[in-house]
C-alpha cells in the first residue's frame, strides 16, 4: 500500500484508517479461529436441539432437583460383606493358642478345692495336634472349636468326678485369631481378635490410628477372595460399613489425595486438592478465584463427571440405554446469570477427578482480537502523529 504525505497528514490518516478498517473486518470474520480455553456454550448445549445428533454424553441443567439426584450417589463400601456382617464372628481355637481353665467346686473336699480355696486354675497351650490336657479329663481336642463348646465338654466330663463342678474357659493369647493391618497406620502388624469381637474402626484404633488425614484415608478389607474399599470417614458415618473383623482378615489403609481440575475462563486454571472431606461447587469456584470478569460467560459453567448408570438414568432419558453398572459421561450446566444458581452451587458437592470448566463469553473473541491489534493501532497513531509534525 502506498502512503502519501500531504499537509496535515490527512492523506496518511485516511489511508491508514481504511487499512485498519479492512484488517478489522477480515480479522472479525475469523474471530472463531482465535485461541479459546475450550468449547463454547453453544457447542456444549447443542444436544438439546430436537434435530441434534446423538451425543456421547448427557447434558443436565443443574438445579435443586438434579443436585438432589446427584447427591444420592454413594461411594463403594463394604457392601460385599453385608451377609458376613450380620453376626459377630465365632472364634475357633487353634494350635498355639493359650487358654486358661478355671474349675470351681461346691464342696471343700473335692478334686480341685480345699477348705481355703474352692477352685483351681490351669493355664495351658494348645499343642500341634490341637489338644489341651485337663487333669481327670485327659486330652481334649479343641482345634476348630469354640471356647463355649470346649468349656461345656470339660464340665460334663468332670460331673461324676468333682463336686458340682463349674468350668470357665478364657483365651489368654491367640496366635491364629488375628487380623493384619498394613499401610498408613502408626503401628502396623498383627492384632488379636478378641472373643467379644472387634470391628473395622477398632482394629484401626488398636493399630495407633491412621497416619494420614482421615478424609484422605481409604480402608481396603480383604477376606479370602473378597475385597472391598471404603473411605475411613464414610465407615464412621455409616453403621452398615462398621463390619466385624474376622480371623485372617487383612486391612490396608492407603492415603488417597482427592482432587478436581479447574479449566477455562477462571482466575486460576489448576488441579486442586480437596483439603477437606467435602467441597461444594461454590467453594471450588472460590478456589479458582472465581469467574474471569473479562472473558467468562456466566451462563456457561460446566462440570464434567462420570456418573453411575442408575443416577444418569434418573437425571435424563438420554441415559436410558446405558447398561446397569456402567459409567455415563454427564455434563452439568449451571447458569450463574440466575441468582438461584448461587444457592444450588452450595448444595452440589464435588467428587474426586471432577472437571470444572467455565466457557468464554461470545464477545471474548472480539476482546482478544482487540488485544491483538491494539499494538498495531498504537503504532499507527504514532506514525500519524510523527508525519503530521513533519508536514507542518
Amino acid at each position: 500500500m502506498k502512503l502519501s504525505l500531504s499537509k496535515g497528514g490527512s492523506s496518511l490518516s485516511l489511508h491508514w484508517t481504511k487499512f485498519v478498517g479492512l484488517a478489522a473486518a477480515v480479522a472479525l470474520s475469523g474471530c472463531v479461529g482465535l485461541p479459546a480455553p475450550g468449547p463454547s456454550v453453544s457447542s456444549v448445549v447443542q444436544t438439546d436441539r430436537p434435530d441434534a445428533p446423538a451425543a456421547p454424553y448427557v447434558l443436565v441443567e443443574l438445579d435443586a432437583e438434579t443436585a438432589n439426584i446427584a447427591g444420592q450417589y454413594r461411594p463403594p463400601g463394604f457392601s460385599s460383606f453385608k451377609k458376613l456382617a450380620g453376626t459377630d464372628p465365632r472364634l475357633a481355637l487353634q494350635p498355639g493358642d493359650v487358654v486358661s481353665v478355671n474349675i470351681f467346686e461346691a464342696g471343700a473336699d473335692g478334686l480341685f478345692s480345699s477348705s481355703e480355696v474352692k477352685s483351681a486354675q490351669l493355664q495351658t497351650r494348645v499343642d500341634q495336634a490341637g489338644r489341651i490336657f485337663v487333669p481327670y479329663v485327659g486330652a481334649v481336642n479343641v482345634q476348630g472349636r469354640s471356647t463355649e463348646a470346649v468349656r461345656a465338654e470339660i464340665q460334663r466330663e468332670l460331673e461324676d468326678k468333682a463336686i458340682q463342678p463349674q468350668v470357665q474357659l478364657d483365651v489368654v493369647e491367640s496366635v491364629a485369631n488375628t487380623a493384619t493391618v498394613l499401610g498408613a497406620v502408626r503401628s502396623p502388624g498383627q492384632l488379636p481378635i478378641l472373643m467379644s469381637g472387634v470391628r473395622v474402626l477398632d482394629v484401626v484404633a488398636n493399630a495407633g490410628g491412621t497416619s494420614a488425614a482421615t478424609y484422605n484415608t481409604e480402608v481396603t478389607l480383604r477376606r479370602g477372595h473378597t475385597v472391598a474399599t471404603a473411605n475411613l470417614e464414610d465407615i464412621f458415618d455409616k453403621p452398615e460399613e462398621y463390619v466385624p473383623v474376622r480371623p485372617g482378615d487383612t486391612l490396608l489403609l492407603s492415603e488417597v489425595l482427592r482432587s478436581f481440575t479447574i479449566l477455562g475462563a477462571t482466575g486460576n486454571e489448576a488441579e486442586v486438592a480437596f483439603g477437606a472431606r467435602r467441597v461444594t461447587l461454590a467453594e471450588a469456584l472460590g478456589r479458582a478465584e472465581g469467574l474471569d470478569g473479562e472473558f467468562s460467560d456466566p451462563r456457561g459453567v460446566f462440570l464434567f463427571r462420570f456418573e453411575e448408570a442408575h443416577i444418569a438414568k434418573a437425571l435424563s432419558d438420554r441415559a436410558g440405554v446405558a447398561p446397569d453398572g456402567s459409567k455415563v459421561p454427564v455434563i452439568y450446566r449451571l447458569n450463574f446469570a440466575d441468582p438461584n444458581s448461587l444457592f444450588v452451587s452450595q448444595l452440589f458437592e464435588m467428587r474426586n477427578e471432577d472437571v470444572l470448566y467455565v466457557a468464554d463469553h461470545p464477545t471474548a473473541s472480539f476482546a482478544k482480537f482487540l488485544q491483538i491489534i491494539s499494538p498495531a493501532i498504537s503504532a499507527a497513531n504514532t506514525i500519524i502523529a510523527v508525519s503530521t509534525r513533519l508536514t507542518e
